[in-house]
């Protein structure tokens, strides 16, 4: 590629460039990256500078830019941003439709209320990476509600026909955590933080992990409703955001965590002593959870997985709604259906 003058001039040139510090600039001259080409080339920018991997690749684009305006962009070089497959085709049509398909680094919530398939989504998305990912990415499945079961992996599984070989091999793929607790999940978290900092450039299996599945966040954080923990809930959210955040971001790892609603009716019968952090006076029962205002900001894509109006005659119907998106379009729905092999 021709050179178009140094890298650093360049990256200021560009509108998301300029967002690159001078620490950023240093990084990239100890590694020897001093280029328009070694730069768009390199392995694993974002780990290297401790970016999102969604911000490195828009900047290569807008570099890449200056560089060739008059040729087309892709017959030199067109990096596409790495999606996963979830496996349930409607699923994919939908983030497909509304511009977020599930990468690394996003960070999704899934609400529901209690017993409509929560768990029975998380354990099919679980099942279905491990499958999809040919290159041994793992799974870490948070379980809080001691809800997880192995053996409806294995039975999912073997509904694909796969040999023993191919089915141990992929449930040893997915890893489990119980964590019963706020201070579980969050010592659980930060435990995987420490090491996958600790362990860069090693071979520790834990750099495998690309997806977390929490069953649930409401489960862990239901003790802190009252008014006089209210200030440790905040707190609480607070570093938990921070640590889910640097795995996101640091390690490119994706989120999907699965939460608890609950309507009007069954707020009300909570104890009057306590002072919810729930949407008080809320229109909507989607919008009547545990977790409270700060946490709607964290999560990129809100997923609530209800039954239809009229589920009477078929009861393994499911259907999956957008209630925000943080990339694109805001609305949004499929249907999914519960089966034996999970859900499709």
């Amino acid at each position: 590629m021709e050179d178009h003058g140094d890298l650093q001039s360049l990256l200021l040139a560009t509108k998301t460039g300029k967002e690159i510090s001078e620490y950023h600039i240093k990084l990239l001259q100890k590694q020897n990256i001093r280029t328009v080409e070694e730069f768009v080339h390199a392995d694993k920018l974002h780990t290297r500078l401790a970016l999102s991997n969604d911000k490195t690749e828009q900047i290569k684009r807008e570099i890449l830019d200056l560089c060739v305006r008059r040729i087309k962009f892709k017959t030199i070089y067109k990096c596409e941003p790495i999606s996963y497959s979830t496996g349930i085709e409607e699923l994919d049509n939908l983030l497909d439709a509304i511009g977020q398909p599930l990468r690394p680094g996003r960070v999704w919530e899934l609400v529901g209320e209690n017993d409509v398939g929560k768990t029975e989504l998380l354990h099919t998305l679980a099942v279905n990476f491990v499958c999809k990912q040919d290159d041994n990415q793992q799974v870490l499945f948070v379980d809080t509600n001691l809800d997880f079961d192995s053996e409806r992996l294995d039975e999912i599984l073997r509904k694909k026909q796969l040999t023993d070989e191919a089915i141990d091999n992929y449930l040893d793929r997915i890893s489990v955590a119980k964590a019963c607790t706020a201070e579980a999940l969050l010592a659980a978290l930060q435990e995987l933080l420490r090491r996958l900092t600790s362990s860069k450039g090693s071979s520790e299996s834990v750099s495998d992990i690309k997806l977390i599945l929490i069953d649930s966040l409401t489960a862990c954080y239901i003790l802190y409703r009252s008014s006089y923990d209210r200030n440790k809930g905040r707190s609480f959210l607070t570093e938990l955001t921070v640590v889910i955040r640097k795995l996101a971001v640091e390690h490119s790892i994706a989120f999907i965590i699965g939460n608890a609603i609950f309507s009007l009716d069954e707020e009300s019968a909570a104890d009057d002593d306590e002072e919810e952090l729930s949407h008080i006076g809320a229109v909507n029962p989607e919008d009547c959870n545990y977790l409270g205002d700060y946490w709607s900001s964290v999560c990129t894509l809100i997923l609530s997985l209800e039954l239809p109006e009229d589920s009477v005659q078929e009861n393994d119907l499911r259907v999956l709604k957008v209630l925000s998106n943080s990339f694109g379009i805001g609305e949004g729905s499929c249907w999914l259906r519960l089966t034996d092999a999970g859900i499709i």
